[in-house]
């Protein structure tokens, strides 16, 4: 199954884009994406455009996700835009969106790319995960958080803990201030 960081490779992070507006937004992803993989930039920018106003992609707390099925596609591809500013997205929390992901999705409906989805907007709704995110200064680091949280091993999963020889669901985990640094299954004897 395609992650995160299989359809949104280092040259697909873009940090401190000067950008104002959704339709400079929408335009600027649909011209990189198109460049990148040999699509009509122009089909891109209507179809994000379009999934746009069905609804807003804004997923709360400056991230939003915008995505389009496009037709004939027949991979997932991604682009992550890190914004010079926030810009108003009808959030559900009413924060302007500095960061966003958008992803292209092929116009079948599959269970892995629903997945993808799943995987993603759960990654984005942790709030290590943001914290973290908000500290990457270079590409390469972005690129590192979304292997980092990705990782479909249960072992690498942020949520379970060993502690006191037993596992469990560690739900608050956002509220741990060494969160972030303790990634892995600890065992405690």
């Amino acid at each position: 199954m395609e992650s995160l960081p299989d359809i949104c490779r280092i040259s697909d992070i873009l940090l401190d884009v000067d950008i104002d507006c959704k339709n400079q937004l929408f335009d600027h992803a649909a011209r990189q994406l198109g460049q990148r993989h040999a699509l009509n930039s122009q089909t891109l920018q209507t179809a994000l455009q379009l999934r746009e106003q069905t609804g807003s992609t804004a997923l709360g707390h400056g991230l939003a996700l915008p995505h389009a099925r496009i037709p004939g596609l027949t991979e997932a591809h991604a682009l992550f835009l890190r914004l010079k500013r926030g810009m108003a997205f009808d959030a559900p929390d009413g924060a302007p969106v500095h960061s966003l992901l958008l992803l292209l999705l092929p116009q079948e409906a599959h269970p892995q790319h629903l997945q993808l989805l799943a995987t993603i907007a759960r990654m984005f709704s942790e709030r290590p995960f943001r914290e973290a995110l908000a500290r990457c200064d270079h590409a390469q680091q972005v690129h590192q958080l979304f292997q980092l949280w990705a990782d479909p091993q249960a072992t690498n999963d942020p949520h379970f803990w060993l502690d006191s020889n037993r596992y469990f669901l560690d739900t608050e985990a956002s509220l741990r201030p060494d969160y972030s640094i303790r990634r892995k299954v600890v065992a405690r004897f």
